[in-house]
């Protein structure tokens, strides 16, 4: 639905620094930029965007590719909504049509139930704004919340009717699916099989996304009926799970870059109220014990977070069992206590900005001695009290990753505490040992039950292999075309073909690379001609007979063949962008670099340097085929030891001949390389 053209017009003009950065902190290292992956947790950065490459891989998990296979990945989208948001974010059209029915059919679920929500968005903010009851009810409270029009539209406020089916009756009649009016929650379908709004008589709360995309909403009744749930919020579904989503993240993600600071609430209130204050770095748990997803979605913006509470004690107390999971993930964590009677959405209400952040410098101490002023107040002068308050403190000391901040934290817990430090040392070690002698039986029980259970396939990362460089595909009954070609290349290894695959990366990542540029000239009958990178590995394989042995390696080259006499062909740009998204993210790979070999500048060249780029081709090449001569001589070694082969006097003597010739190709090889020196 994209064309080609388009497509590289798109890659061509989106930055891919600035649109993974709406997804994920990163920081400059060298002329690359560094992050924590979005797709797997990890504590230390590897998460790589090469502006100049224009692709991203982490190396860790290895997914990457250019800024469509990211998006895709990230955000589920096909290929062409990938390519559309970027275009529509970047200002390039594209040929738009309406879907036919039978395309809207095989929408996958994922883009069905999002174009739902989307609906039901659009349907709940008319309601608040264009209908009496919306605006008399929905709109009212709103403005006596204190919520600014500006803010309500933001957040994309809105108000369900109070009737059975208003939204229910409205989607059908638009045509759109009853099962994906269920699968969202909007609707919920009763015995007869009529439907129902979930939300009814409610106002809404819409949640995003970190990309900006509906996911769910939350819904505030209006009626004080003391039988009816004061909140209401959607089912989790494949769009949806409240433990890996965070409500105000997609408006607070760039704020929280900008004061390197996250602040925690509750409710959907505190934070529109808090936004509204001017601090805008906040997000919610939306009610819900706080989860490692949650976590993990703050840690990629910031590792500082204060967690504000109000002067519920035993509320407070009940929280901060979880917390410890902010220190076992590596995060700086600070905590605000607001004076007793208000939550955030009063204080944030009742404060301008300015006053608000002096509160929060003035008022907000790190976890660890929040921790112990709230509960030495229970402890007093019992001393078992304070035993179970030292194991408690210990404990969560005992779960932070640095060193240093684990040290500063025991020596101020033993000041505080009055308690030797030794003691406290002790006992951290000991919370250590314990939960790592949990997780060892825990990992135990787990193979001790795989032994005696059928295998199952391990679940689909969508990563990128680095030794096949082919995308993995969820496995299914019939294999796909990708995992016969990964099968292939594991059969090849097996009958010892991996050296020389290796070699064929290699020349396949100068041909992608450096395909297109001159290495040479040489005369002809009709004047001068360009030797290119790509067609001196490709004469050099012709000339002596060789065909790649890797099935990946084999279709670069052979789409090298059919388009580089093109007009204006690119290798970078033609692979890169290429339609088949396995070439596509293969290439990519091809074309990823953690750091940067200084060693091409040492001799005074760099790689754009044409002597430069001959002698690596030429070395490279030299290289494979001593690589393809070893294993033919190895080969030949097993058949002359084969009896049967001894035997036949003709075919001893054939072997030996081509034997001979393979040892004499060896040596003058050898003496090539040992003679040329390159600076790799």
């Amino acid at each position: 639905m994209i064309d080609q053209l388009t497509i590289e017009r798109i890659l061509d003009a989106a930055n891919i620094v600035d649109v993974v950065s709406e997804f994920v902190t990163l920081r400059r290292r060298g002329v690359n930029y560094v992050g924590l992956c979005p797709f797997h947790n990890e504590k230390t950065p590897s998460f790589y965007v090469s502006p100049s490459k224009g692709i991203c891989k982490c190396f860790s998990c290895g997914k990457g590719g250019n800024v469509i296979h990211f998006l895709m990945e990230h955000e589920q989208l096909s290929y062409y909504d990938a390519a559309a948001w970027l275009a529509d974010k970047y200002g390039i059209s594209y040929n738009k049509r309406e879907m036919t029915e039978s395309e809207r059919l095989l929408q996958n679920e994922r883009e069905s139930l999002f174009v739902v929500n989307q609906f039901s968005r659009d349907f709940f903010v008319n309601s608040l704004r264009n209908t009496p009851q919306g605006v008399a009810v929905g709109l009212a409270y709103f403005h006596r919340r204190g919520f600014r029009d500006d803010i309500i539209e933001k957040f994309q406020l809105g108000y369900a009717p109070d009737e059975p089916d208003a939204l229910a009756h409205y989607a059908l009649k638009k045509g759109y699916a009853k099962d994906n009016l269920v699968k969202t929650g909007v609707c919920y379908e009763k015995d007869d099989g009529s439907l129902r709004d979930r939300f009814r008589g409610r106002v809404i709360f819409p949640v995003h996304s970190i990309s900006g995309k509906i996911v769910a909403f939350g819904g505030r009744v209006m009626k004080t009926d003391a039988k009816t749930a004061k909140y209401v919020n959607s089912p989790e579904s494949s769009i949806y799970s409240k433990s890996r989503e965070l409500y105000g993240l997609y408006f607070a993600k760039q704020a929280i870059v900008r004061k390197d600071r996250c602040f925690l609430v509750e409710g959907y209130a505190d934070v529109i109220s808090m936004f509204q204050s001017g601090v805008e770095n906040v997000v919610a748990s939306s009610g819900t014990s706080l989860t490692p997803g949650q976590i993990r979605l703050i840690h990629r913006f910031t590792n500082n977070i204060t967690v504000l509470y109000d002067g519920d004690k035993a509320g407070i107390k009940a929280s901060i069992r979880g917390i410890d999971m902010l220190l076992a993930e590596g995060m700086n964590v600070k905590v605000l206590l607001l004076p007793d009677g208000e939550d955030p959405d009063s204080f944030a209400q009742s404060h301008n900005a300015a006053a608000f952040q002096e509160y929060i410098e003035t008022h907000q101490v790190d976890f660890i001695r929040f921790k112990i002023n709230l509960l030495m107040a229970d402890a007093a002068d019992d001393p078992i009290s304070r035993s179970a308050l030292i194991k408690d403190i210990t404990k969560s000391i005992s779960v932070i990753q640095d060193q240093i901040v684990k040290s500063v934290y025991i020596k101020e817990c033993s000041q505080l505490l009055k308690v030797d430090e030794r003691l406290l040392i002790a006992d951290v070690n000991r919370q250590q040992r314990e939960r790592y002698n949990s997780r060892t039986e825990e990992q135990e029980q787990i193979q001790n039950k795989e032994q005696y259970e059928p295998e199952e396939t391990p679940e689909d990362n969508g990563s990128v292999s680095a030794n096949e460089d082919l995308p993995i595909n969820q496995v299914t009954e019939e294999p796909s075309e990708e995992e016969k070609l990964r099968q292939e290349i594991r059969d090849l290894k097996k009958q010892d073909f991996g050296p020389i695959m290796n070699k064929e990366r290699l020349l396949t990542q100068m041909i992608v690379r450096y395909g297109n540029r001159t290495i040479c000239m040489i005369d002809s009958e009709d004047g001068p001609i360009a030797i290119t990178v790509g067609r001196f590995i490709i004469q050099s394989l012709d000339n002596d007979g060789i065909d790649f042995r890797h099935p990946v390696y084999k279709i670069f080259i052979q789409l090298f063949r059919e388009h580089s006499d093109e007009p204006g062909f690119d290798t970078v740009r033609f692979f890169i962008s290429h339609p088949d998204r396995f070439i596509s993210l293969t290439a990519a790979s091809l074309m990823e670099e953690r750091y940067q070999l200084s060693g091409l500048f040492k001799s005074g060249k760099s790689e754009d340097d044409e002597s430069h780029l001959f002698d690596l081709t030429t070395h490279l090449m030299a290289d494979y085929q001593m690589e393809v001569i070893r294993y033919e001589i190895k080969n030949i070694e097993k058949q002359m030891q084969d009896t049967s082969v001894i035997e036949s006097t003709d075919g001893m003597k054939e072997i030996q001949i081509r034997y001979q010739a393979l040892l004499k190709a060896r040596n003058a090889l050898a003496k090539r390389l040992g003679e040329r020196v390159i600076n790799l």
